[in-house]
């Protein structure tokens, strides 16, 4: 009988933009866990309240939305950056 594989390709952006608030912390334990990311990483806050959760949310789905923006967005994004 022939043997058949299958072969996906997935970049990181795709993957992480569809895993759950739950998974994503999952793979940060793991890349830890494997050494890719030190525990004590400004990116790794366990002290973080639920605003900041609900805030980091928005910002990513904001950069990964980047491509599909419209123009007019885009630059409301850069005159609010330009405020702070």
């Amino acid at each position: 009988m022939p043997d058949f594989t299958t072969e996906i390709d997935i970049d990181p952006y795709e993957y992480v933009s569809e895993c759950s608030k739950r998974e994503i912390k999952e793979l940060i334990e793991c890349l830890i866990d494997e050494g890719h990311i030190n525990s004590n990483s400004p990116f790794v806050d366990k002290n973080k309240s639920i605003l900041d959760e609900e805030w980091d949310e928005v910002v990513g789905k904001i950069l990964s939305s980047r491509l599909v923006m419209s123009p007019e967005d885009e630059q409301m994004i850069r005159l609010i950056s330009k405020k702070y």
